[in-house]
């Protein structure tokens, strides 16, 4: 035990040596690289090994060299004089950092701007919100900040409603995140499930700017719900019967519906029985 007891401290001097050296080395590095800088390039940068050999030399030190190397990228890529500083950048975050600690949140959120910002690699960014959304599954921000790259950069909307829906199973999530779950079903496409979220987030909302958010929503989401549903309905009848439906309550008494929906201001849907088109008679609240 006494021998124990004295190796211990001895492995933590060691082990944090360790640690600082490499953080050392790679600060030396990056001023020696400030120092031959010239306009219009820099040394490149030097490869480091992947963080799982690091945390061998580290020596239970992960979290602290994460730290340094972090703090160092940070700096790096800040370095807008290094042209090709973007060579290892996902090996820097995705095969150096999240190795040496995967918990630590903040290098998946700055190194995937980094990389879908100034290196114009969303994919890149992605992977490595990935990697941190399978290591942290108790974080929404990862999930919430993928979701966001999918939604205003990739215009991947229904993408970032995959990302939005595993943020929304994390406790304490941002109620924002509900409303851009809702919206990005609307902007794929997918009126009804919009539709269906959106009810839901008015029928719970705990104000009243958000009821009133989403009463804008459903209005118009209803709307074209109300709109498809009889375009269907008249589409199948007319496939059936060869000719279109004199009224809408044909379509009803043919079984095509159970029954014929009133747009939200309770009045009937416009019908043209020349074209077998279907129009709404008043004013979407949102304009879209």
């Amino acid at each position: 035990m006494a021998r124990a007891a004295e190796y211990l401290p001895g492995r933590r001097v060691a082990g944090l040596c360790a640690a600082l050296a490499l953080a050392s080395a790679m600060l030396v590095q990056n001023g020696i690289e400030g120092g031959a800088l010239r306009p219009g390039g820099g040394r490149p940068l030097l490869y480091l090994p992947s963080g799982k050999y690091l945390r061998v030399a580290a020596l239970g030190f992960d979290g602290l060299l994460a730290d340094a190397v972090y703090l160092w990228s940070i700096q790096y890529y800040g370095n807008y004089q290094i042209q090709d500083r973007y060579t290892y950048l996902e090996h820097i975050y995705t095969g150096v950092i999240s190795e040496l600690d995967p918990h630590y949140v903040d290098p998946y959120l700055i190194g995937s701007l980094i990389m879908n910002t100034e290196a114009r690699e969303p994919e890149m960014a992605l992977r490595l919100l990935d990697k941190g959304i399978a290591a942290n599954p108790e974080t929404w921000i990862l999930p919430f900040e993928a979701g966001f790259l999918c939604y205003n950069d990739l215009k991947d909307y229904r993408r970032a409603a995959a990302y939005f829906e595993k943020a929304l199973r994390v406790p304490g999530v941002h109620p924002l995140v509900r409303r851009l779950y809702a919206e990005m079903h609307n902007r794929a496409g997918d009126k009804r499930t919009s539709l269906r979220e959106w009810s839901e987030i008015h029928d719970t909302a705990q104000d009243d700017y958000v009821r009133t958010v989403a009463l804008k929503h459903i209005h118009d989401l209803k709307v074209d719900v109300d709109l498809l549903t009889l375009t269907e309905a008249v589409k199948r009848f007319e496939e059936k019967e060869g000719r279109p439906p004199a009224r809408m309550e044909e379509i009803v008494k043919r079984g095509f519906l159970t029954g014929v929906p009133r747009d939200p201001e309770d009045r009937a849907y416009l019908y043209d029985l020349r074209s077998g088109q279907v129009a709404y008679g008043g004013s979407l609240v949102l304009g879209r």
